[in-house]
């Protein structure tokens, strides 16, 4: 992440200088190091990083500068200074909920991998689609152990009309052959099931598949992904995001230190996707469609979450 900020703040270097702050993982180490870059006159800050950190920060009475902190704390947040800012995949999921609905989809079966991720993800899509008016016709769990076989059986029992996959890349890979039915059956998941362009030959089993993710993932004719440089090394996929992210906090935090941030709607056309200021100080990603569709993944233009 902060080697987004840094590349991003390069990028533009007619801006106030970056200072880095280094802290332990101890909330009150975090906290301390907030209040010296408030006493060293820092205008905007961005941070913390970890969801202790914040929701430490957001009951605390430091805040006296626009801060941007990278993360949702527990509860309430009551500082008028406390913005926040991150890749949150409840909200992600909730954003494929609404994918489907779009589509015209009425009912789904779930299929989640049995594990605290893949449940919470399942959990999240299944609040949010019955919000939305849909109906979950089933929900299946997995682990690897699991006769995937019976699994196939039940989903040609079921023939539901729609599917969500809550699972990571590799997971996606290994139980996406065994939901295939005779007449393809639309199914969604999210950008956890993608692993990178580089690794688009083994998403063959994906075809069809649809999922959100960000700009900088997806488009590389965007026109904020074309002006900021990628890492010199390779930082995995997760870390690609986190690269991706800290480049927008910096231009958030750009926003706020020119004293140009709208009181609301949308206010960036970032490299996380369309960043808009909700209610409650929190900054809401829209996200791009794509489709895997042999070994490449295709941006759906006309799909909107």
């Amino acid at each position: 992440m902060k080697q987004g900020v840094l590349a991003a703040a390069k990028a533009q270097p007619d801006m106030p200088t970056v200072r880095v702050y280094p802290t332990s993982d101890q909330v009150t180490n975090i906290l301390a190091a907030y209040q010296q870059a408030v006493d060293g006159g820092a205008r905007v800050i961005i941070g913390p990083l970890t969801k202790n950190a914040v929701t430490a920060l957001a009951e605390s009475d430091i805040t006296a500068v626009p801060t941007l902190a990278l993360s949702v704390p527990e509860g309430e947040t009551a500082s008028p200074n406390l913005y926040l800012f991150g890749l949150s995949l409840d909200a992600e999921t909730r954003q494929v909920a609404q994918l489907a609905a779009n589509e015209g989809r009425n009912s789904v079966l779930i299929v989640a991998s049995n594990n605290a991720l893949g449940k919470r993800l399942q959990a999240t899509f299944g609040e949010a689609w019955q919000r939305l008016g849909g109906k979950i016709v089933d929900q299946l769990n997995f682990t690897p152990s699991t006769d995937l076989n019976a699994l196939h059986d039940k989903v040609e029992k079921l023939q539901p009309e729609s599917i969500f996959l809550a699972v990571n890349a590799q997971e996606a890979r290994l139980v996406r052959p065994y939901l295939a039915t005779a007449t393809p059956i639309p199914t969604y998941t999210t950008s956890q099931a993608f692993s990178g362009a580089s690794e688009a030959q083994k998403n063959v089993d994906l075809a069809g598949v649809r999922f959100l993710d960000m700009p900088w993932m997806l488009q590389p004719d965007h026109p904020a992904v074309m002006i900021y440089p990628h890492p010199e090394k390779a930082l995995g996929i997760d870390g690609e995001r986190l690269y991706a992210m800290g480049i927008d906090a910096y231009r958030l935090a750009q926003l706020f230190y020119r004293g140009e941030m709208p009181a609301g709607g949308v206010v960036l056309d970032g490299v996380t996707g369309q960043i808009s200021l909700a209610s409650g100080r929190q900054f809401t990603r829209e996200l791009t469609a794509a489709e895997f569709q042999a070994d490449v993944v295709v941006v759906l233009d006309n799909a909107k979450p």
